[in-house]
């Protein structure tokens, strides 16, 4: 073997040992060094060495259930959640995200990361395994290209996510409702608000909004026929609830006015 082909493939397995151990394939490899593995029933969770290990995830089971209760979907494949000793490690782990994330699920729906940054801003860890086993959930119910398609209707993904992980990290509800009071609610929909804190709470009471006026089942075989085809998620809301979309957000604003409480 010429001695550039030999350089060539060692530099080659350096870097697939190298993906393994710190880079993007560290989440499947075998050996994780500087991180402890915490076995539960349906999940795997990898935590630094030496610190101790968060109530939250040892609950990770049971949020897995309700996960499934909740979509009215099974979870099939176990979920490895990984929370990345430094920023460094994440960004090495997970190359492509851009920003501080405080957590981030793979398409796959097999591996959720939590970052430092909810340790950093005293954030509810169990708010955000909650919110990322909803991505998850859905994830492993499509297949790659469609799960990445329906991120695309984010009002739909995040605001599942956003209600299933009960989360208060974004506005409180008198927040949200002071402001929904005043400002129009169609930007959060149409993608002119750039202010996700609203829109994810927005998002999350509109789906609320609508399985309490539409029922359950009506919006489950909603979300059923969108995981089969996002990008008719517009089209098929007319079919499904016999309304526009446009006209259920003002519907939804009209009932946030009127009804605040009930918004949620």
């Amino acid at each position: 073997m010429p001695n550039w082909l030999r350089w060539t493939a060692g530099a080659i397995f350096l870097v697939v040992v190298a993906a393994f151990l710190v880079g993007p394939l560290f989440p499947w490899s075998p050996v994780k060094p500087g991180y402890t593995h915490f076995i539960l029933h349906r999940a795997d969770i990898y935590y630094p060495t030496g610190s101790t290990l968060e109530e939250p995830y040892r609950q990770l089971d049971s949020f897995i259930a309700e996960a499934e209760t909740f979509h009215r979907l099974k979870m099939p494949d176990r979920i490895a959640v990984i929370a990345p000793r430094t920023w460094t490690d994440f960004h090495l782990q997970a190359p492509w995200q851009q920003g501080p994330a405080g957590a981030l699920t793979l398409q796959t729906g097999t591996v959720i990361f939590i970052t430092p940054k909810l340790a950093e801003k005293h954030l509810d860890t169990a708010e955000f395994l909650r919110h990322e086993l909803s991505h998850a959930i859905l994830d492993q119910n499509m297949t790659l290209w469609r799960g990445h398609k329906f991120n695309g209707q984010p009002w739909l993904f995040e605001g599942l996510a956003v209600d299933f992980g009960r989360q208060k990290s974004y506005l409180t509800e008198d927040e949200f409702v002071q402001r929904a009071r005043t400002e129009p609610l169609a930007p959060a929909f149409n993608g002119g608000s750039a202010d996700m804190r609203f829109n994810y709470v927005a998002w999350e009471h509109f789906l609320e909004h609508m399985i309490h006026t539409r029922g359950r089942d009506k919006f489950q075989d909603y979300l059923l026929r969108v995981m089969q085809d996002p990008d008719q998620a517009r089209a098929l809301f007319p079919e499904i609830f016999g309304i526009s979309f446009d006209d259920a957000v003002r519907e939804f604003q009209t009932r946030v006015r009127s009804e605040p409480v009930a918004a949620r």
